[in-house]
């Protein structure tokens, strides 16, 4: 039975050579296909030698084998970007450049070691279910979500749309657990949020570059020019990027003219060059975009492009310095692989893959000491802030001032801004934070004052 198991795999390998040498060996190998023909025959044996002699016989069956060697052959490129999608990581990356999937419209997290819902999502299955912020999850179609992570519960609540599930909710005004079937619906990830500050800057927040960014930006910026905003703010904090198609067609709404970023690879088809359109939607608008080191990627081309071009003032921390590009193909078995097939160019020619783009302006975020974390650790382990948070609900500066120096009597000695930050956190656990914090984002606030200082030298400010 070996032997004709080991006759069948040499047979496929042999099979798979001519195939191989038929499409163009040469070509793909480059004059190599000798060296290439020895390595796949070395392979072939080394393949059956564990198959047959091997003691363990669990650990030699050909899909635990074959997994093993495809890992291998992406390890020895050295490349952190090219990798092995498995069947389940695959069609879980699909659902995220797609930008919509099968599930119920719900922001969960944990809150008291259990999954709780955040906010529902309007016009979705929970809302018109009446789920509502703060709802305990306890268990899903039966099975207990103690000690589940968001992502255990979010693999439970997406599914295919038209299939229902049933969630057991605990709620504070409810005195028993009581279930709720929902037939789960096509949700749309929100990519894109804005508002106004003070309602003539406007913020944009855009946390990823999925297929139905653009149209949802081109939604935003319509409003946001109908309120008659004199300055706009893009947040690309913690944004990793996305589809480079997503990025050009964004980029190329705040351009006139001029490039938006070139890729270079391997081969002539990887060489891509994209300039503006001359369509832009706001071409002239002060403009300023945040980023940090979790802004990758795509990210970086919007800023590299705004930069380049000064088009926009860079503000925040230095970017992650991803400067490639990967193309994502299916395998015949439904999973998947992404292999970097080229590297991308800012309009100046940089490539800053590994380097990261340097803002204009550096404003770092609030780090907290060590000492501080510690005390942190320590509140959060008491009810003493939603007990001031109870007792005071209108709580005023004077009121946290005071707060702040309650706790350093009693151990905690924090700074006031975070002292600050902990009571928001608290007021806003059961519900989806504010899109805008000006007394703990100190990026955002700087943003701010800048356009604020430019409004006033140049006389375009409010009122002017």
């Amino acid at each position: 039975m070996r032997n004709r198991e080991r006759i069948m795999w040499i047979s496929l390998v042999l099979v798979l050579l001519v195939v191989i040498t038929a499409s163009g060996l040469n070509r793909i190998f480059a004059g190599d296909a000798e060296n290439t023909y020895e390595q796949l025959r070395l392979f072939n044996e080394i393949f059956n030698l564990l198959r047959t002699e091997y003691y363990d016989e669990d650990k030699v069956k050909p899909d635990v084998l074959v997994p093993g060697a495809i890992d291998g052959m992406i390890e020895a490129l050295e490349d952190p970007h090219t990798s092995y999608l498995p069947r389940e990581m695959y069609q879980e990356l699909q659902t995220d450049t797609k930008g919509e999937f099968g599930g119920l419209g719900i922001v969960i997290g944990k809150r008291d070691d259990w999954i709780t819902v955040i906010s529902p999502i309007d016009d979705t299955p929970a809302a018109k279910k009446g789920l509502r912020s703060g709802d305990k999850i306890i268990s899903i179609n039966g099975e207990t979500t103690e000690g589940f992570t968001t992502m255990d519960a979010v693999k439970l609540l997406r599914g295919k749309v038209g299939t229902s599930v049933t969630i057991t909710i605990k709620r504070e005004s409810v005195s028993e657990p009581f279930d709720v079937t929902i037939v789960r619906g096509v949700i749309k990830l929100e990519t894109v949020k804005s508002t106004t500050i003070d309602d003539d800057i406007g913020y944009i927040r855009i946390s990823q570059f999925s297929e139905p960014t653009a149209e949802a930006l081109t939604e935003h910026l319509a409003d946001l020019i109908g309120r008659n905003v004199e300055s706009l703010i893009i947040d690309l904090r913690n944004n990793p990027g996305g589809l480079l198609s997503s990025v050009v067609e964004i980029a190329d709404m705040f351009l006139e003219e001029g490039t938006i970023v070139s890729t270079k690879g391997r081969n002539a088809a990887q060489n891509q060059f994209f300039t503006a359109r001359e369509t832009a939607m706001v071409p002239s608008l002060p403009l300023l975009i945040l980023v940090n080191e979790g802004s990758a990627s795509a990210s970086e081309i919007f800023a590299g492009a705004m930069k380049d071009n000064k088009r926009g003032i860079l503000l925040g921390r230095k970017t992650f310095g991803k400067g490639s590009v990967q193309t994502v193909r299916e395998l015949p078995d439904g999973s998947g692989i992404r292999i970097t097939t080229a590297l991308y160019y800012t309009p100046s020619g940089v490539s800053i893959n590994t380097i990261g783009i340097e803002p204009d302006e550096i404003v770092n975020e609030i780090e907290l000491t060590p000492e501080e974390v510690e005390a942190v650790n320590k509140l959060n382990e008491t009810t003493i802030i939603g007990d001031f948070v109870s007792s005071t609900p209108d709580y005023s500066n004077e009121d946290v001032k005071d707060f702040t120096m309650t706790l350093r009597d009693e151990g905690f000695d924090l700074r006031p801004v975070i002292v600050r930050r902990l009571i928001k956190n608290e007021v806003e656990k059961n519900r989806m934070p504010s899109l805008v914090d000006l007394d703990y984002d100190v990026q955002l606030k700087y943003a701010v004052d800048m356009l604020r200082s430019h409004a006033m030298l140049t006389g375009t400010g409010s009122g002017s």
